[in-house]
């Protein structure tokens, strides 16, 4: 397993792989498709070996200040893992390639954070088994309260 962050830039098989892409319960998250054409976010395809296997968004855009004050700050959002290919460790290592993702195509960033459900243990765990910490701030999300989340780069 060779796990890699790779920006999104619409090209055809990207596409078609996102338009593959199974999200059986979107509980917590909605598909990738959905974010793709909105301004201001940076979307990040999560590969094994060239395969698609995971989606995530950073945005800097005005919702960020919903989340924390910090100006130097990113917004993740859509985090979700291909049905077909969870359980597999993907989230764990994707998210062990964050901080270098952002360090490289983000230079003045200092921290990234994020908006877990509350209702949502396990990505709770995946997060703070990540790096992420809890902070005190919570958010009420369209799916519920969340909790907000923060990792320092």
């Amino acid at each position: 397993m060779t796990v890699t962050l790779q920006k999104f830039i619409k090209e055809a098989s990207q596409t078609e792989a996102l338009r593959n892409y199974t999200l059986e319960n979107d509980t917590f998250c909605a598909h990738p498709l959905t974010f793709l054409d909105r301004e201001g976010y940076h979307c990040v395809l999560v590969c094994d070996n060239e395969e698609v296997v995971g989606f995530f968004v950073l945005d800097n855009g005005p919702d960020l200040a919903t989340y924390v004050a910090e100006p130097h700050a990113l917004l993740l959002r859509g985090y979700s893992i291909d049905s077909t290919m969870q359980g597999q460790g993907y989230g764990t290592r994707s998210l062990a390639e964050l901080k270098a993702y952002v360090n490289a195509h983000f230079t003045m960033i200092d921290q990234v954070v994020l908006a877990v459900n509350k209702r949502n243990i396990p990505a709770q765990k995946l997060y703070l088994k990540s790096g992420f910490r809890e902070t005190a701030r919570t958010v009420l999300g369209p799916r519920g309260e969340q909790f907000v989340y923060e990792m320092k780069m």
